[in-house]
């Protein structure tokens, strides 16, 4: 079945989405909470001072998640582009890793069950690994 490559870009503004979405739930709780503790920005300049001084960290954490394994899948969405490679099989994988993000910010910023979070997590770097073995074998022409 072919697949316009242009389809991977909505995996891709899925998750920027999300992390708009993540980016405005913190900036809201750090204002939230800057106010309720009384505390001036300038006393939470650094990471460390932010965690000890403000009780609610989540979505804080959760934005920084975004920026750290995410990475791998924006660059197999390029290089699937780059590449000419997309397939049907690699669109549904990209959809698949958005949604389990998705689930993994929910977790993370709402009750933040730890192992419930790490489901998503292992799931969402399973789906990565997989997403990644179709792109490679997909490049030596074996799929």
């Amino acid at each position: 079945m072919s697949v316009n490559p242009l389809a991977i870009w909505g995996p891709v503004f899925a998750m920027m989405a999300l992390v708009l979405v993540v980016a405005y739930l913190t900036f809201r709780e750090r204002l939230r909470q800057f106010k309720a503790l009384r505390v001036h920005p300038q006393k939470v300049s650094t990471r460390s001072e932010f965690a000890a001084a403000l009780k609610d960290t989540r979505c804080a954490d959760n934005f920084s998640n975004l920026f750290e394994t995410p990475v791998m899948f924006y660059v197999a969405c390029v290089g699937l582009f780059a590449t000419q490679t997309v397939s049907a099989s690699a669109l549904a994988l990209a959809w698949v890793y958005v949604l389990i993000r998705v689930g993994h910010s929910v977790v993370h910023c709402g009750s933040n069950v730890v192992m419930t979070r790490f489901k998503f997590f292992a799931a969402s770097m399973l789906v990565m690994l997989v997403l990644w073995l179709v792109w490679g074998l997909t490049l030596l022409q074996v799929i």
